[in-house]
């Protein structure tokens, strides 16, 4: 039974996902760590709620629903324009910087100092985010 589950579960993930990357890797551990944090956070400040947290848990489940549907988006322009995948990583670089600028959030509510090389990273990912804006697109002939 356990085999099964593991064979149909790393098909789903691998439909859903295309597969481990560094950058889906890395906005996993991003995605726990600020959920950590913001735990961290709300108890410091006295404010910890399981109503809250439970809602959190649906955001961040909410934020690989987006990646898949964008994985999928990816799979349908490839077949039909044969143009590279591009919304799948556009998607988790936007959720990467988001949940950076949470968990600095979360930092600075426990009164930490926000490294400046982390800093640079956020400003690093914005970067390259922006490199799938609307010229990108219209240069791809992507409508």
């Amino acid at each position: 039974m356990a085999k099964t589950t593991t064979a149909v579960a790393s098909v789903v993930f691998a439909f859903l996902y295309g597969g481990w990357t560094v950058s889906l890797i890395a906005l996993v551990v991003f995605v726990v760590l600020d959920y950590i944090t913001g735990i961290a956070a709300s108890a410091y400040e006295g404010k910890l709620s399981s109503r809250v947290g439970f809602w959190g848990i649906g955001k961040k489940v909410f934020i690989f629903a987006m990646v898949a549907t964008a994985h999928v988006i990816d799979l349908v322009l490839i077949d039909a324009t044969e143009i590279e995948a591009f919304v799948m990583t556009a998607t988790i670089y936007f959720y990467i910087v988001n949940e950076l600028v949470s968990i600095l959030e979360n930092a600075g509510r426990l009164s930490l100092p926000i490294p400046s090389p982390i800093r640079k990273a956020i400003n690093i990912f914005q970067g390259r985010f922006s490199d799938y804006d609307d010229d990108t697109l219209k240069e791809k002939n992507v409508d």
